[in-house]
């Protein structure tokens, strides 16, 4: 599958089969993540692989897309600035749209779960053994998808792509 038809073909999967996710499959997703771009090249994100079944129920309070996901990477951050600012949130970013689109090439279904997780993060911490240096920015549910969803609407190009300034059209 390219680039342009996973893109095309990713959704947010919230329902997965039991089927496990294997090890090298999800390792294969991560080594994705770490070929994204990074301000200044710091490079300041870890990554947790959950895949053994008793850690994933100890984590499927930090969201409802985690509930039957068989497994799940979890992005690490050291919130750290470069000489030209922060860019360790765009880094986390692009490491996670990466994961999403290797997933689906892969055959995956995956879901982004960030938001949900906020609150919970100290507890989150606990349950995955994450120093204090570190963030926990995200996690990816990963399986086996149980259903796909259809394409959401998305904005027509003619409304929102402009050509060398705001409002010309080509």
């Amino acid at each position: 599958m390219d680039v342009f038809e996973a893109i095309q073909k990713r959704r947010s999967i919230r329902k997965y089969l039991p089927d496990p996710v294997p090890r090298a499959d999800l390792e294969r997703i991560v080594a994705t993540a770490i070929e994204a771009p990074s301000g200044c090249n710091m490079q300041l994100r870890e990554y947790i692989i959950v895949d053994d079944p008793r850690q994933m129920d100890r984590i499927r309070f930090a969201g409802r897309a985690m509930e039957g996901a068989p497994a799940a990477i979890v992005i690490l951050v050291r919130p750290e600035g470069t000489k030209f600012g922060e860019f360790w949130m765009q880094d986390a970013s692009a490491a996670m749209e990466n994961m999403l689109l290797a997933a689906v090439a892969m055959g995956y279904g995956a879901c982004w779960v960030e938001g949900a997780l906020r609150p919970r993060e100290d507890e989150l911490r606990e349950v995955l053994g994450v120093p204090r240096e570190l963030r926990i920015w995200s996690l990816l549910a990963v399986g086996k998808p149980a259903e796909t969803p259809p394409r959401p609407p998305k904005s027509a190009a003619a409304d929102v792509v402009h050509t060398n300034r705001h409002g010309a059209r080509s």
